[in-house]
């Protein structure tokens, strides 16, 4: 009996990992609100493209995003500010995210978190991009608070047909109750290759890896790393409508061992640049 509770225990909790795995993604949308092209959140089960170009300019970026999967589902909305402020030789921006997130049949909601995302700073080094910012999950029904530093590049390629995008996410997450509920940090790495075009589309293939790096531990059972592994490779495209609305669209092949939060997803955002 007190192995199928410890057990009933372990699935709860990997179930709300998948909701806190979609809250995570959306605090990043509030750093790439300001990027022209692909709009992405980070590996945590959403795909990337880890774009650390286009600084599009001084003002105010609206958005909001959606991801779609057979197990949860989340929308979210984002303001981002481009401050036009210079910062250490970068533009320094900052932003706050607020996600809901839902079932797989949309019958239950809940308003968890916030994220915030107070330091952003992109440098302009002609064919290289680079961007380094921090971001926070306060969370209001969450067992834990999250803090992410996020080091982004992007390198374009044949005259700016092509860009060659990276990030490194390392994510701290602090638990909050109980002392049997510890997540563990973990280490995010993104990729994309993207073909740019013309008109402003962009179109191209993305990829994720996020693990453990500090165990984690469930009713004093502690899950592996591989267990705890998310992973994913998918499609993206972008495209601008008119001069101050852009779209994203990306497909992600859920590559993860654990069945419990192992889901395809379609992820949408749409953004209005003031």
């Amino acid at each position: 009996m007190k192995t199928n509770n410890k057990l009933e225990k372990i699935n709860n909790m990997r179930t709300l990992k998948t909701l806190i795995i979609g809250i995570l993604i959306t605090i990043s949308y509030s750093a790439h609100a300001q990027m022209q092209g692909s709009l992405t959140p980070p590996g945590l089960g959403g795909g990337t493209n880890a774009n650390a170009a286009v600084y599009s300019g001084d003002g105010v970026t609206l958005g909001t995003m959606g991801m779609f999967t057979s197990k949860y589902n989340w929308t979210g909305a984002v303001l981002t500010w481009n401050t036009g402020w210079d910062f250490l030789g970068g533009k320094y921006s900052m932003g706050i995210s607020q996600p809901v997130v839902f079932d797989a049949e949309f019958k239950t909601a809940i308003n968890p978190a916030t994220g915030f995302n107070p330091i952003q700073i992109s440098w302009d080094l002609n064919q290289l991009k680079l961007q380094g910012n921090y971001t926070f999950l306060l969370g209001n029904k969450l067992p834990l608070n999250g803090h992410n530093f996020t080091l982004r590049a992007t390198q374009y390629l044949k005259n700016g047909g092509y860009s060659l995008n990276g990030s490194m996410v390392y994510e701290v997450r602090i638990e909050k109750g109980s002392a049997d509920r510890e997540y563990g940090n973990a280490f995010v790495l993104e990729g994309n290759f993207s073909k740019h075009f013309k008109k402003g589309q962009t179109a191209g293939l993305i990829g994720h890896y996020n693990s453990n790096v500090t165990p984690e531990y469930f009713g004093g059972i502690e899950l592996l790393n591989d267990k705890s592994m998310t992973a994913g490779i998918g499609l993206d495209a972008s495209t601008p409508i008119g001069k101050k609305v852009f779209l994203n669209a990306k497909y992600v092949y859920d590559l993860s061992p654990n069945d419990v939060i192992r889901a395809n997803k379609a992820v949408l955002g749409l953004f209005y640049k003031f």
